[in-house]
């Protein structure tokens, strides 16, 4: 309320009087520094670093100290201008004897002030020297975000050195108000991450500063108290958190007197500094030296690292480490230094050209080409190893994709064609999963031209039904909603191949992509309204139906079905085994099913729900904490007593998202023939004639690679049979792939800059055997999957003198070995066994410290191990029925 509307009230003497002496108070309480006042201030700092574990009670922190004089040199009633020396400055840190301190002075801070700028009370500038370092300058915003200030309760916004931030305020009294700071800007500053959650970090950040007010209003101490606490989403123990302290507390004030800077404005007054000043925004910008690798190089590392980095170690932890510590200098090495690293380390090539795919710059994309030629026979299998595992990249250089698009087109230069059936295949995939994840804008002219050119060769060029198979894939690994009429097309009215390829495709869109018209075209595949389809289109198709979240008519309608005089029982045993897989998960789908089942007696009895067939649905757990939450989904498709399409799928956990970290999948057509002792009655003669082929589909975190032909052709198959070449181990997929890729900084109040990232990486080695005996009239199965996995995560918070650091490593190497064993001799019996061994989980955390005026350092080392014991995964009752009469017992 004015003054000038005080005095129309019914006491004007004595209001006239309050209006006399208020405005010095008020003009006092509206700049925290009274004008033309010095007052000393100590400004500390203290960070602290933490691995989440707390796994030791030392903790690696530096406390930065300085004191300021801070003089008031220009004013007027809404702004003022301040003067800020840095008279004294140290930096101290715990000792390696742990009962005391190391304490260094700051000597190369330069004399020279710098000044704060205010505008209604609110800090606007930070005017510099141009010679001062970033994490000086940083400070200096620092300290002027805590002169912001607001005197009323509720929420704002404000902007201050961590960016554009909520804040709420509570004014406890008249020289206490509390500030609560939520959802800054520069909190989470990305460089790279992932979109998947359970390969992403989790993020929990706080904030809240106290000020103490003198009774004139004057700032006698601002107190900010933050913690930042960084996760694997996957692994929420696993990770690091920063915790700090910026002070600032009112030592004295000083009787000099202050000179004053006479100019008519503000702008006047700053102006005058600029000869040897720059004006800067108050939000601080990342310093770069905190993250700065130095002292190395790559192939300084890769010499060190080297007894680690040999084919042989594929599969194992130790390859896996090598790779995640070299990525982040790889990052950064130029060509040239990689062609000499190849040069020199020719029994280390495959492991190179993986750690090459992952590090997704142009000059490591350039080194492998030079080396490599897209037209020379002996160099197909190495340049396809460099994309398959290029594949998975997260933020590929454009360039790389230009690239290769490229090299899909007719072209003049002969060293650019590609001239291998099964590279362009590699190469057409790679493109696409790149495209996808690199998250092209709608409007993207390169992602236009790729998508038209799939299309394109999908629904013109391609005249023989693999070439449309592949294109198809692509489309699986583009993910682009546009692409939608074009699979649907493919999936309805496309021959068997090409149909379940489609659908195939369209399961891996996010289900939000499909609308109620969609969800009719799925029903007519499952249901067969309109014509005959593939028993795995159909499961395809029923897959999709059920992630759409069926109302109670539609799943009535499902049930309805198991009743129906459909012969394909094992289409019918997909369905019962889907539902009770998806009930045992979902407490409000089990409701829902138990409530259709109490209305349908018909479908409700042992005759419908027990049915005969061999097809199996299920998920089982793998790992829970203390290791990481993985799970394993098992879909067994049987035709004829012959397995048709079977997928063993990882799934990582992070809360309620699923990722698939890894899928293998195995297809035959046309055994039945063999076996032929099914008493299932088949309706469709397309599915009795395929031609005799089989095949093994691999997924690596979700992208779809090219597909390995075991045989196509009964001439083939005999000949592995009678060979036996089949019968020994064979390697289906060896490779070091990237999976965690996550990169951001953290401003704190003090200007301080967090840098954190995480790189994590697997290497997989797949082999397996078939032995098929037409005498004995039998087949083995036998997969292998072999993984070493590694995460290395890094924070570092600190300035110029001082910084914190906490390194963890998590390695372990989970196993799998899937064996099916078929016998038919009499009748069909198969059984399954599905083993993960003993596995190990290591931990180790290094916490540090290091003072830069006096190069000290003090390290903090932990290590924990977590055993797993190994476990034989049950998989039904039907199944271990099988597997005693098999084994004879």
């Amino acid at each position: 309320m004015s003054c000038n509307h005080l005095l129309i009230s019914h006491k004007p003497a004595l209001l006239l009087l309050f209006c006399i002496l208020v405005p010095s108070v008020l003009s006092n309480t509206a700049f925290l520094i009274p004008p033309k006042s010095q007052h000393f201030y100590e400004l500390t700092n203290v960070v602290s670093m933490h691995d989440l574990q707390r796994s030791n009670a030392e903790e690696a922190s530096y406390i930065f100290r300085a004191q300021l004089k801070v003089n008031s040199v220009w004013n007027t009633e809404k702004e003022q201008l301040l003067e800020v020396f840095i008279t004294y400055s140290k930096v101290s840190a715990p000792s390696k004897a742990r009962k005391s301190s190391i304490t260094a002075e700051i000597t190369k801070i330069p004399d020279r002030p710098f000044y704060v700028s205010l505008i209604n009370g609110k800090p606007n500038k930070v005017i510099a020297h141009t010679s001062r370092d970033q994490s000086l300058l940083n400070l200096e915003r620092g300290f002027a975000s805590l002169l912001q200030l607001e005197y009323e309760n509720g929420p704002v916004t404000e902007v201050d050195v961590s960016g554009k931030c909520n804040a709420f305020y509570a004014v406890k009294s008249s020289t206490h108000i509390e500030k609560i700071k939520t959802d800054c800007s520069h909190w989470d500053l990305k460089v790279n991450y992932r979109a998947e959650k359970a390969l992403s970090i989790s993020q929990v950040s706080q904030e809240i500063v106290e000020y103490e007010l003198s009774a004139d209003g004057g700032l006698m101490q601002a107190i900010s108290s933050e913690k930042h606490r960084i996760a694997l989403a996957s692994k929420p123990d696993v990770g690091s958190e920063v915790s700090a302290k910026f002070s600032l507390t009112h030592l004295v004030e000083s009787s000099d007197l202050v000179k004053q800077l006479e100019f008519a404005t503000l702008d006047e007054a700053i102006n005058s500094l600029l000869e040897w000043y720059r004006v800067f925004d108050i939000e601080a910008d990342v310093d770069g030296a905190i993250s700065e690798i130095k002292d190395t190089t790559l192939k300084a590392e890769i010499k060190r690292l080297s007894p680690e980095l040999y084919s042989e170690n594929v599969g194992k932890q130790a390859l896996a480490l090598v790779i995640a510590e070299l990525l982040p200098l790889a990052r950064i090495t130029k060509q040239t230094e990689f062609n000499e690293i190849f040069e020199a380390n020719p029994d280390s090539v495959k492991p190179l050209i993986d750690l090459l795919a992952a590090v997704q710059t142009i000059e490591a994309h350039n080194a492998i080409i030079e080396l490599y030629k897209f037209d020379v026979e002996d160099d197909v299998e190495f340049l396809e190893q460099y994309l398959q595992s290029l594949a998975v990249g997260t933020h590929p250089d454009r360039a790389i994709i230009e690239d290769l698009f490229m090299r899909l087109q007719p072209s003049a230069d002969v060293n650019a064609n590609i001239t291998n059936d099964k590279l362009r295949d590699t190469v057409i995939q790679t493109v696409a999963a790149l495209t996808r994840q690199s998250g092209f804008d709608a409007n993207d002219s390169l992602l236009k031209s790729i998508r038209q050119f799939m299309l394109d060769n999908l629904s013109e060029k391609c005249k023989e039904i693999d070439c449309k198979v592949t294109y198809i894939r692509a489309l699986q690994n583009l993910q682009d909603v546009n692409t939608l009429p074009t699979l649907f097309s493919s999936a309805l009215n496309g021959d068997v191949s090409e149909s379940v390829a489609a659908l195939q495709a369209l399961k891996s869109f996010p289900i939000a992509s499909f609308n109620e018209k969609h969800r009719s075209s799925f029903a007519e595949i499952f249901y067969q309204t309109k014509r005959k389809f593939d028993t795995t289109a159909r499961v395809f198709a029923l897959d999709i139906l059920l992630a759409l979240k069926p109302t109670k008519d539609q799943l009535n309608e499902l049930l309805n079905y198991l009743n129906s005089n459909d012969r394909h029982f094992e289409v019918k045993t997909f369905v019962i085994q889907k539902l009770r897989m998806i009930a045992d998960h979902c407490s409000r789908f089990r409701a829902l099913l138990k409530s259709c089942l109490a209305e349908l007696p018909e479908v409700n009895n042992y005759h419908v729900i027990g049915q005969k067939g061999l097809t199996t649905v299920l998920t089982r757990e793998l790992s829970k904490s203390p290791a990481f939450n993985e799970s394993l989904l098992s879909v067994q498709e049987i035709y004829q007593g012959v397995l048709k399409r079977g997928t063993v799928e990882l799934l990582l956990g992070a809360g309620q998202d699923e990722f698939s970290s890894f899928k293998i999948g195995l297809y035959t057509n046309g055994l039945a023939s063999f076996v032929g002792d099914s008493d299932e009655e088949s309706e469709d003669e397309a599915e009795d004639d395929a031609p005799v082929n089989a095949g093994m589909e691999i997924s690596v975190q979700g992208v779809l690679l090219r597909p390995l032909v075991f045989f196509t052709g009964q001439g083939e198959l005999m000949a592995h049979v009678w060979s036996g070449t089949a019968s020994e181990p064979t390697p289906a997929y060896q490779a070091t792939v990237l999976a965690e890729d996550h990169e951001h900084y953290v401003i704190l109040s003090s200007g301080v800059t967090v840098y954190f990232r995480v790189i994590g990486t697997r290497s997989i080695d797949l082999n397996g055997k078939v032995e098929f005996s037409l005498w004995n009239r039998n087949a083995n199965t036998e997969i292998n999957q072999n993984i070493g996995a590694a995460i290395i995560g890094n924070m570092v918070a600190g300035f110029t003198y001082a910084k914190v650091e906490n390194k963890f490593t998590v390695t372990n190497e989970p196993r799998l070995k899937l064996q099916a064993d078929l016998d038919f001799y009499s009748g069909v019996k198969l059984c399954m066994k599905l083993q993960r061994p003993d596995m190990l989980l290591n931990l180790s955390n290094t916490k540090s410290v290091y003072l830069t005026p006096n190069a000290y350092y003090k390290h903090i080392r932990t290590k924990s191990t977590q055993k797993l014991a190994g476990r034989t995964l049950a998989l039904n009752q039907k199944n271990n029925e099988m597997c005693n009469i098999i084994s004879g017992e």
